[in-house]
């Protein structure tokens, strides 16, 4: 899967996340004094490698940063540091350790090895959806299966929006990927990619539309919030909705700079748990990812391929069930994990 996808760009919040930049230097020192009849506020630089105005930073990470502002009453302020200015997407988690930033956020495929249990989210057809990605993360991370979090604080995990595939020509099914050159991120998705014998190409998600462009590649495997984010609604035509499979986040505390808040700010990092930040994220990014598809669904020379003919269907499912024993087989716990994983899926599918 792409390492991750974002939706549309929005400015309708910009101008919050503008002026805490803009402040945060004056304001954070004088946050940090005591003054007569006012509770210390502590300021914690926060790390996100997208930019101010995107839908992650404005629609998720403001309003659910602002619920523990308030309930801290007033002794913790967020301050944000967007477009990777503080730290890379590879670099986030090493830079919350070292105590460069307070909190960070990234996905965990972008630091291969690390995060080998966060992996199941990026296997097909075991999740439809980000909101089932994001129950199966939770209850991972409640029965204490994630590895590679020792080292922090974790405080929000969740899963990204499940991808698809895409093609540049108006084409009929699966079979039209055979032979074809497909975008493709991570050792799951290009081994899905081979077994139906499509060919992955890595890049970068931003060089995507002008690859399709130039016909340099045939396809795209993206979750629908990329058509809209990076413009490859211009340069697709044929979009297969089907389970790809999906990349998961995390979101971290340096923990030194969560033993240094005052007891208000830490109930209330403390009340909002990874869970109930997994069903935050997903709800939102759930809304936008519907919000592109029937706008993809609605523009002209598109169209939307739901269902799969028996043959290409068994074709597919036969394809995940090799890829998904391969990963078990190599991950360690991986039988355990898997079982958890879908039992959590299933759960939240019944409810």
């Amino acid at each position: 899967m792409a390492a991750m996808q974002f939706g549309r760009k929005t400015m309708k919040s910009s101008p919050i996340i503008t002026r805490r930049t803009l402040l945060a230097g004056g304001a954070a020192a004088a946050a940090m004094l005591p003054s007569r009849g006012f509770a210390k506020t502590t300021t914690l630089r926060f790390a996100t490698f997208i930019g101010p105005t995107s839908y992650i930073n404005t629609d998720i990470f403001t309003p659910w940063f602002r619920q523990i502002e308030k309930a801290s009453n007033g002794t913790v302020r967020v301050e944000f540091l967007p477009g990777g200015s503080a730290a890379g997407p590879k670099e986030v988690f090493d830079a919350v350790t070292a105590g460069l930033v307070d909190i960070g956020w990234s996905i965990s495929a972008y630091n291969p090895g690390r995060f080998n249990a966060a992996g199941i989210t990026e296997l097909p057809v075991l999740t439809r959806t980000a909101d089932e990605g994001a129950a199966g993360m939770a209850a991972l991370t409640e029965a204490g299966m994630l590895d590679g979090f020792d080292d922090v604080k974790l405080i929000g995990i969740g899963s990204a929006d499940v991808g698809r595939l895409h093609h540049a020509r108006d084409v009929s099914g699966l079979q039209d990927f055979k032979g074809a050159k497909v975008r493709a991120a991570g050792r799951v998705l290009s081994m899905m990619l081979e077994k139906i014998g499509g060919v992955p190409i890595g890049m970068p998600i931003t060089s995507v539309a002008e690859a399709l462009a130039k016909n340099v590649i045939d396809g795209a495997a993206a979750d629908w919030l990329s058509i809209d984010n990076f413009r490859l609604m211009d340069v697709t035509r044929t979009h297969l909705d089907i389970a790809l499979g999906a990349p998961s986040m995390y979101m971290v505390m340096n923990r030194a700079s969560y033993d240094r808040l005052p007891d208000a700010a830490k109930a209330a990092f403390d009340a909002a748990s990874p869970r109930a930040f997994s069903e935050f994220w997903s709800a939102r990014i759930m809304q936008e990812s519907n919000r592109v598809r029937e706008e993809v669904q609605a523009a002209d020379g598109h169209k939307i391929i739901e269902n799969l003919g028996d043959a290409e269907l068994a074709m597919w499912n036969g394809a995940a069930e090799e890829v998904i024993a391969d990963w078990t087989a190599n991950t360690a716990r991986g039988a355990e994990i898997l079982d958890v994983y879908k039992t959590a899926v299933e759960k939240f599918r019944a409810a």
